[in-house]
């Protein structure tokens, strides 16, 4: 019996690719309008500060840090960071909170789900500090029970940590749990090694019928009697 459903978030519950192309753009073109750069100038100073970042941290959640980023984007150029950094890392996460919106169908799911008893949480890789604001522009935090990301948890997915730290918060067995995500190693053969159930979740065609697929086989295993949404 499922008792819990743990989501990715990103890629999962609402587009971070496209999200992602438009902030870069918006950050680029406040750089490049604020200092007189080249675009092709401002696209090898960030390549190198992301590149720098994660080589320099390695798989921890900070290496996805957007503020580190630019901070290392504008030392490539030769320009004091502060404050354009800020600057920077608010208008690319501000897109995201702007215009960010639940995929088709992901509303219906967690209905349904919150409708039949079954508890939600998510377990997502990056820093908490983000991921809990996506959650609240979402409108999803009244429905999310519990928050695991890699900051807490001191490791990335597919990492046995993340998803320990999951079944010790929701108090259920691993058999006891339903796990969607998008990424086929991180949430997929992460949550299989951890004993749960897990389905791959495609954003590349976010149809609401992916979640009402899940949630037919959620509801069906269950023994409950399928409602007619």
């Amino acid at each position: 019996m499922i008792k819990a459903v743990i989501f990715d978030l990103d890629d999962t519950l609402y587009g971070y690719k496209e999200l992602d192309k438009e902030a870069r753009v918006r950050v680029r073109e406040l750089v490049c309008g604020e200092l007189g750069t080249s675009a092709e100038d401002y696209e090898e100073a960030y390549s190198y500060g992301r590149g720098e970042t994660k080589r320099q941290l390695g798989d921890v959640a900070a290496s996805h840090n957007r503020l580190l980023y630019c901070q290392k984007t504008l030392e490539y150029l030769g320009v004091n960071p502060m404050p354009l950094s800020l600057r920077m890392y608010e208008a690319y996460w501000g897109t995201f909170l702007e215009k960010m919106q639940l995929f088709d169908g992901a509303r219906e799911f967690m209905d349904r789900m919150r409708a039949h008893g079954i508890t939600m949480m998510i377990c997502t890789d990056l820093t908490a500090h983000i991921q809990h604001r996506k959650i609240e522009a979402l409108g999803i935090a009244g429905d999310i029970k519990y928050l695991v990301t890699s900051e807490e948890a001191g490791k990335e997915k597919p990492a046995p940590e993340m998803f320990a730290l999951c079944l010790e918060k929701l108090g259920v067995k691993p058999e006891e749990v339903c796990y969607l995500g998008d990424s086929p190693v991180k949430d997929v053969e992460g949550a299989r090694a951890a004993g749960m159930r897990a389905v791959r979740f495609y954003p590349e065609e976010p149809s609401a019928e992916q979640y009402r697929a899940v949630a037919e086989m959620i509801l069906a295993g269950n023994g409950e009697a399928q409602d007619s949404n």
